[in-house]
C-alpha cells in the first residue's frame, strides 16, 4: 500500500489505460478528510464500507430468489406429475366407479 501525506487541496493522480483518476484532499478537519474524486465515465466509485453491504444485500436477494424458484419448481412439478391433486376412485353400490 502506498501511503501519502497530503494537505488541503493537494491531490494525487492514478494513471490508467482508460484515463486518469484524480483524488484531491478537499478538506482536512479534526481527524476527518474529505476527498474529491474525478474519474472517467465507467468507473463506479463506492465507499469501502458500502461494498460489503452491497454484497450482503445481493446475497440475500439471491437467496430469496432461489427460495422462490424452488417453490415454483416444486409447485410446477406437482402439477405436471399430478401429485397433490390426486382424485380417489370409489365403487358405488351399482359397481360403477365414481370420482371424488
Amino acid at each position: 500500500m502506498l501511503v501519502l501525506t497530503r494537505k488541503k487541496n493537494d491531490g494525487i493522480i492514478i494513471k490508467g489505460k482508460d484515463g486518469d483518476i484524480r483524488i484531491v484532499a478537499v478538506e482536512v478537519d479534526k481527524g476527518k478528510v474529505r476527498l474529491g474524486i474525478e474519474a472517467p465515465k465507467g468507473y463506479l466509485i463506492v465507499r469501502e464500507e458500502l461494498v460489503s453491504e452491497i454484497k450482503d444485500a445481493n446475497r440475500m436477494s439471491a437467496i430469496e430468489n432461489l427460495d422462490e424458484i424452488k417453490r415454483k419448481a416444486t409447485t410446477d412439478n406437482r402439477r405436471d406429475t399430478g401429485t397433490g391433486q390426486q382424485s380417489a376412485s370409489r365403487q358405488t353400490p351399482t359397481g360403477q366407479g365414481r370420482e371424488e
